[in-house]
């Protein structure tokens, strides 16, 4: 009698109960539950996570799964910059002035695609290409073509000036999403913060292809501790959804790369709550593209910070570090295998848990410590 009891609590109540939970985990992962964009009829909600009942999320399920068994962290993203040029000159680039280095080679393509077959056999369900700027090289769709699409969901970060005209080819490779980096509703102000003419018409194009091409698009878009104060954060809310972009994805400027001396984003996270919260009016408005603040995501409200314990980022000459922003070097993959580099830095204080408070590098505490870049004796 409980048996029949339970089954059919399980019949009348299973399927609300199953939408109250997702809406439940996607809400503390990205601060709203809405689904974004049917991507081959599967519901996205982040460009930055796999499709819901997607064989991609199905492998994320199964390794949170078998970590738990281990006892251990394995990676669920990877960020691979496969390019060190670029055709724009942004001020605020974390790459170059941080990693960019024109004495070493690339990866070739054998390289790129035996680190994708490393990186996805350790369980990685997201793989993000970036650079630089990734579609600068020409073998990039070859390189996303190797990606098992039953393991892993694509992504890429481009400035969006070379999109347009190859957006249907990175479909056909199996690139699933793309985010066009634009940092102003202006266009004259965008063109001087990225220092090229015409490069805000470009990537709105490159949008515009890619999402005809039937990739998910987003607008990813860093701002500045007065980015509420002069209205440019509403500013290029409303470009989004003008736009019909399905996330805008939120970076707060981060002490990296060309900005690394910048004191004013040191131990200042008043801005950033401020941000967060300005954001927050427009999560349940579905004529808004999801918006995902980042600094919100690494911190104490979702994940953390787990740049080292749930994702790495690789450089185009095989250097391993845990985030595309913290260049701390733990091994090259040309010289060690990926498992022992991933081994030794989710086990290291402070990768070896996510930490809360946001970026490791906005924090004094982490910048004058040993796994810091910035360290100064």
């Amino acid at each position: 009698m409980n048996s029949l009891r339970l089954r059919w609590i399980m019949l009348t109540r299973g399927l609300g109960y199953s939408a109250s939970l997702t809406e439940q985990v996607y809400h503390k992962y990205l601060n709203h539950h809405k689904v974004i964009h049917y991507r081959d009829g599967l519901p996205v909600y982040s460009l930055s996570s796999p499709a819901l009942f997607s064989k991609p999320m199905a492998n994320f399920v199964s390794q949170t799964f078998y970590g738990i068994l281990q006892n251990r962290r394995f990676p669920n993203m990877m960020s691979f910059a496969v390019h060190d040029g670029c055709d724009l000159k942004c001020g605020h680039c974390s790459f170059f002035d941080g990693v960019a280095d024109a004495t070493r080679k690339l990866m070739c393509a054998d390289e790129c695609m035996r680190l994708v077959r490393d990186a996805q056999s350790l369980g990685v369900s997201v793989i993000s290409f970036t650079g630089g700027e990734p579609l600068m090289r020409e073998d990039i769709c070859r390189i996303i073509s190797s990606v098992d699409k039953n393991l892993s969901t694509t992504l890429m970060f481009t400035n969006g000036s070379l999109l347009r005209d190859k957006a249907r080819e990175l479909r056909k490779s199996g690139l699933d999403s793309v985010y066009v980096s634009i940092d102003s509703a202006d266009k004259d102000r965008h063109d001087a913060l990225r220092g090229v003419a015409g490069s805000f018409e470009r990537a709105v194009s490159g949008l515009k292809a890619a999402k005809a091409s039937g990739m998910s698009v987003g607008i990813s878009t860093c701002v500045f501790p007065d980015a509420l104060a002069d209205g440019s954060v509403g500013s290029i809310i409303r470009l989004g959804k003008e736009l019909g972009i399905h996330e805008l994805l939120i970076f707060c400027a981060t002490p990296s790369g060309r900005m690394k001396d910048r004191a004013d984003l040191i131990d200042n996270e008043k801005w950033i709550d401020d941000l967060i919260a300005f954001t927050e009016k427009f999560r349940d408005d579905g004529s808004y593209p999801g918006i995902l603040a980042y600094s919100y995501n690494s911190s104490h409200r979702a994940i953390g910070c787990s740049g080292g314990s749930r994702w790495f980022y690789v450089s185009p000459y095989g250097d391993i570090s845990p985030c595309d922003f913290n260049h701390y070097v733990f091994g090259n993959f040309r010289a060690t295998p990926l498992w022992k580099i991933w081994e030794e830095m989710s086990e290291t204080e402070p990768f070896n848990c996510s930490t809360w408070g946001g970026c490791k590098l906005r924090k004094s505490s982490y910048r004058n410590g040993k796994h810091a870049i910035y360290f100064k004796p």
